[in-house]
């Protein structure tokens, strides 16, 4: 049998949400209820334009990194979160990579040197 005080924080809000009531996004809000909650929530769908756009990007930024040496690559992708992860610090991709400190400082300025280079290559994403 499971003890509940022994429960952590995570597993205690997960039980909060999963029990938490539902919500039509046909919900009456305002004093007269004329609007419905849909219609102030956000869109966060984005475009076929902005989906194409940032499939183009990813493509090309793809490219310039492949043009990298694969230390700097691996850096590069594990600080700026590249591969699908979190973020990481220069400490952290250091001990992911097995790298001294001075290492990862030095793949990091080089391969951004690399890019800078080769800006021109996605130039046209940096101007939008």
């Amino acid at each position: 049998m499971t003890n509940y005080f022994d429960a952590s924080p995570k597993q205690v809000s997960e039980c909060l949400n999963a029990f938490r009531p539902l919500v039509s996004l046909e919900l009456g809000i305002g004093e007269d209820q004329e609007n419905q909650l849909q219609e102030i929530l956000p869109d966060e769908r984005i475009s076929a334009q902005e989906y194409v756009a940032l499939e183009c990007l990813r493509s090309d930024l793809q490219d310039l990194l492949a043009t990298l040496k694969p230390n700097q690559r691996q850096v590069l992708m594990l600080e700026f979160g590249l591969s699908g992860e979190d973020k990481l610090t220069a400490k952290q991709v250091a001990q992911k990579l097995n790298l001294s400190h001075s290492k990862v400082r030095s793949a990091h300025g080089q391969g951004m040197k690399a890019l800078r280079r080769e800006q021109d290559l996605i130039k046209d994403y940096l101007a939008s």
